[in-house]
């Protein structure tokens, strides 16, 4: 086991913020204020709460041994190409350029770790298929809580001059207990599981290796955005600057990277994933 030293370094927070900020101002400029209020200032108080916690409650419990990477240079521009063919593909089945079937997406999105661990011989610990410890379970718990908290505050703060995209706010499609089991079975494997091994597990180790581990984790908490990018300006028909916006909004990613950093665990990132990352009445 590791010591833990400080993931965020003052390089990292000031870029962060100034990420925020910039995505204000395009909000604000592409919107309205309370857009930005509500997507920019929410968001940024729900990301600090997250990382607060997080690093309050795993402060005390050493810092996972990273497994020997083999191929740096080549793992890293694998992983790299990957999420860019999956990132065409979804454009492709968003936009309907070429007649292509979209489990091309899927073989891309799941395929990339897999065959690359497979033919690497990873152990399934680096695979984070490790049972989470009590602390990480409270971690993730914390997480939820406040993401859930943060749903009931959008409720009282006033609506964004922008019309909610109705496939964008997850509760429009919850119409019963049926339909939450079938949401989040849908999320799971069309989603969690693919961008959590392609992203977190799969690339930020890999990141890191050439760069700071803390801007490893803006790194892929950034291209993580990135990859929803096809939803946004072909499904969802947003204006490119604002999508820009919004892809600089990294709170997901950042918390996804850090929990990994300091659990390796699978298990958590998924849970995460299903019931942090969505934000419920936005």
């Amino acid at each position: 086991m590791q010591s833990d030293h400080p993931c965020f370094t003052k390089g990292v927070i000031t870029a962060i913020v100034l990420s925020y900020a910039a995505a204000g101002a395009i909000l604000t400029w592409q919107v309205g204020l309370w857009e930005m209020v509500r997507h920019v200032l929410v968001n940024g108080v729900i990301v600090f709460a997250w990382l607060w916690s997080a690093r309050a409650i795993l402060r005390d419990t050493p810092v996972p041994e990273s497994e020997l990477i083999r191929h740096t240079a080549f793992e890293l521009g694998w992983f790299l190409a990957g999420l860019a063919l999956s990132v065409a593909f979804a454009a492709n089945a968003y936009a309907g350029w070429l007649p292509l079937p979209r489990w091309l997406y899927y073989l891309a999105i799941y395929g990339t770790g897999i065959i690359l661990f497979l033919t690497q011989r990873y152990s399934p610990r680096l695979l984070g298929l490790t049972w989470p410890s009590r602390r990480g379970w409270l971690t993730v718990l914390v997480a939820v809580l406040i993401n859930f908290s943060a749903a009931v505050l959008f409720q009282v703060l006033p609506p964004g001059e922008r019309a909610v995209v109705p496939q964008s706010d997850l509760s429009n499609q919850i119409t019963g207990p049926l339909s939450v089991l079938v949401l989040l079975l849908g999320l799971l494997f069309r989603a969690a599981i693919p961008e959590e091994l392609l992203l977190r597990v799969g690339l930020q180790p890999r990141l890191a290796q050439f760069m700071p581990l803390g801007w490893a984790v803006l790194v892929q908490a950034l291209l993580f955005n990135a990859g929803h990018l096809p939803q946004q300006l072909i499904a969802y028909k947003q204006p490119f600057l604002l999508s820009m916006g919004y892809l600089l909004l990294a709170d997901n990613g950042l918390i996804g990277g850090y929990v990994w950093h300091r659990t390796r665990s699978l298990p958590l990132l998924l849970v995460l994933h299903l019931f942090a990352y969505p934000r419920l009445g936005i």
